[in-house]
């Protein structure tokens, strides 16, 4: 809040209002470079501020805030990935490295995989302790 007040410094905290807010937190996206997260906690701030501290109407500005982007983790090209394979001596490794790669097993999961969860007939894994645990 000091920071909102310190940006509108020759104005009053009552006569702030909900365009000046969002103005401000749009300034301090794009020059700080302050991520989603931050600002809607600072919005959060300036709702309770408005609402029990100076009652005065005030409506969280969540258009600021489109949903957050998914993005697919950076994965190794076919290209790295052999030539880390390659580089690998230890067999045991080896096994690990090749078998993570390609079942996309995590190594969690792998960690606790036993011999009765491979079916090797069938090219099949069984993963008993995966991510939701």
């Amino acid at each position: 809040m000091q920071f909102l007040l310190a940006y509108y410094n020759d104005v009053s905290p009552s006569s702030i209002s909900q365009n000046d807010i969002i103005n401000y937190l749009n300034y301090v996206k794009t020059v700080h470079g302050v991520g989603r997260d931050k600002c809607r906690m600072a919005a959060s701030s300036f709702a309770f501020f408005y609402k029990h501290i100076l009652p005065t109407p005030y409506v969280l500005p969540s258009a600021l805030y489109p949903r957050k982007e998914f993005r697919l983790p950076d994965i190794l090209s076919v290209e790295q990935f052999s030539k880390l394979y390659r580089s690998i001596t230890n067999v045991k490794h080896k096994a690990i490295i090749g078998l993570m790669y390609g079942s996309g097993i995590r190594l969690g999961e792998l960690r606790m995989l036993k011999m009765s969860d491979t079916d090797s007939k069938s090219y099949q894994l069984k993963v008993v302790c995966g991510k939701e645990g």
